[in-house]
């Protein structure tokens, strides 16, 4: 067994893993704000202080002694790129995670199906494959598809969430933070690409091995510094900003255009209740308005001051708002109410209510109940019901 042993560098990769995975720690036990992104940022943060705890491990060669953690980590970069894209999506759309996100998931679980004959190896024979005493139970193909199907994956994700971003409002707080996640992002894939082009060179050294690290050590301390620095980025930033009429200055919508496009608009959603179908999106109510998805997002901006989940999440509170007040539609239960307006899931519908109005769905028509009860004199309705 090689001996053991620590460097400067290693030291520092270490405390970064173990700061990375408090810090996530801290972000999972969050109860308020976005709670959603936070998670989706929480895991994030766990996968990549996992990682580089493993490359300190194979450094220091403490590997040796927990051989099964060896290569656990190889396959996480398939999560990175999903990871950022939905974390991003939070925090822009506040959209709850579906069923159909599962397919995020697909070339990772394919990745460890067939990475799995190293998995399922004893610790001795691990360790005699990385002391290169044994051959190792993948063939060079899949091992070689593997390491290069990453690359692509990242890539991939990489332009999709550049993409992403580009269809999103470019000024705020929240415009410069998603920049700066993606950013992060970005430096990784081209440390983790150069890594695996580089080491087929005869200059290669390990100095070129911690540029991964370094840029996940990074990554670490950004969050660690957002949570200490601008907290908000936790909670949740306002969408609307005072700079963001900059945005529109060379839009080709006039004021009389974006007066009748508003009008429009606002007869759609109260005729045909748009905001009730909970797949939604920007580009469909771009369509029902024979209008370009820019010029609909700027008259929501700025005539309206809401972006627009959140101009769609006020109209579907203040639908549930009727719904929940009528004593004739009490019989209604409120997850009914939340699918009814259009929301997928009961806690999307209670977060957004409570941030809308002050209160919980249930808080709200028992107050309304009583509010009846005492106009009308009864006071043994309520318990009627």
């Amino acid at each position: 067994m090689p001996d053991a042993s620590f460097s400067a560098w290693t030291i520092v990769f270490l405390i970064a893993a173990v700061q990375g995975g408090f810090v996530a720690l801290a972000l999972l036990m969050r109860k308020r704000g976005q709670r959603l992104a936070n998670r989706l940022l929480a895991v994030l943060l766990l996968m990549f202080s996992f990682t580089l705890f493993e490359y300190v491990m194979y450094w220091t060669n403490y590997i040796f002694r927990f051989m099964h953690l060896a290569n656990l980590s190889a396959q996480l970069p398939y999560l990175f790129g999903p990871l950022v894209y939905l974390y991003l999506r939070t925090i822009y759309e506040q959209r709850p995670l579906s069923r159909r996100d599962l397919w995020h998931l697909l070339p990772f679980v394919i990745a460890v199906m067939l990475y799995l004959p190293w998995l399922m190896l004893d610790a001795a024979t691990k360790a005699a494959i990385t002391t290169g005493k044994a051959g190792f139970p993948i063939s060079r193909i899949i091992l070689q598809l593997l390491l290069w199907a990453r690359v692509a994956h990242l890539f991939g994700y990489a332009v999709w969430n550049a993409w992403y971003l580009h269809q999103q409002p470019r000024v705020g707080k929240t415009a410069r933070w998603a920049r700066l996640i993606n950013g992060f992002y970005l430096g990784f894939l081209l440390a983790y690409t150069s890594y695996f082009v580089l080491i087929r060179f005869p200059f290669f050294s390990l100095a070129w091995d911690y540029h991964i690290s370094a840029t996940m050590t990074a990554f670490i301390y950004l969050i660690a510094y957002a949570g200490y620095v601008q907290p908000a980025v936790f909670d949740g930033f306002d969408f609307t900003d005072p700079g963001a009429p900059v945005k529109y200055k060379n839009s080709s919508l006039t004021e009389e255009a974006g007066r009748s496009l508003l009008k429009k608009l606002t007869e759609l959603m109260v005729q045909e209740q748009l905001y009730r179908n909970p797949e939604l999106n920007l580009d469909a109510l771009a369509n029902s308005l024979d209008a370009s998805k820019h010029h609909v997002s700027q008259i929501i901006n700025e005539h309206i001051g809401l972006s627009f989940f959140e101009y769609i999440n006020q109209l579907r509170i203040e639908d549930a708002k009727q719904l929940l007040a009528e004593t004739s539609r009490s019989d209604l239960h409120v997850i009914e109410v939340a699918y009814a307006v259009g929301f997928n899931n009961k806690v999307s519908f209670n977060n957004a209510f409570k941030r809308l109005t002050g209160m919980t769905p249930t808080a709200f028509r028992k107050s309304h109940a009583r509010t009846d009860d005492s106009s009308s004199g009864q006071p043994g309705a309520v318990g009627a019901q």
